[in-house]
């Protein structure tokens, strides 16, 4: 009967033991998922921004700079009006530029979190050009309209 109670003691045990293994994975599996779905709804505004600083850059190094003056001196000295300003180029533009090649891109722009699209106007980029006003020489600001800001 010693050993019935010893193997019954024993059964206990290893039985504690497995809920206890049980409850851990059980909690190590919904961290898990919680973290995933967390992740899968990451907004995707950085995103946006990188994609609208690209398409800008193109515009503006395959396009604008290409049809602002006809000589180096003459696009130094109009670009170096807008050093402060900047050029700005809306979705708007971005979508009509060379025959819609970013229309695949623009359709994307929406944010993810709440399904709001970004406004085609409000939604830019920014070219500031600065010295010595080669078709590279600028820094790049974005400006997105599509509710980012009211997440925050």
């Amino acid at each position: 009967m010693e050993e019935t109670h010893k193997e019954i003691h024993k059964k206990r045990v290893l039985s504690k033991k497995a809920t206890i293994i049980g409850i851990v994975v059980l909690v190590v599996i919904i961290a898990i998922v919680s973290a995933i779905l967390l992740l899968g709804k990451k907004s995707n505004e950085t995103e946006l921004n990188k994609s609208l600083e690209e398409m800008g850059k193109s515009f503006y190094e395959n396009f604008y700079y290409e049809q602002i003056g006809t000589s180096s001196d003459e696009r130094s000295n109009l670009l170096s009006k807008f050093t402060t300003v900047g050029i700005k180029i809306d979705l708007d533009n971005l979508s009509r530029y060379d025959n819609g090649k970013f229309k695949d891109e623009i359709s994307k722009f929406v944010n993810n979190k709440t399904k709001e699209k970004c406004n085609k106007t409000n939604t830019k980029v920014t070219i500031y050009p600065k010295s010595p006003y080669g078709k590279t020489d600028y820094t790049v600001k974005t400006e997105l309209d599509c509710g980012f800001d009211k997440e925050k």
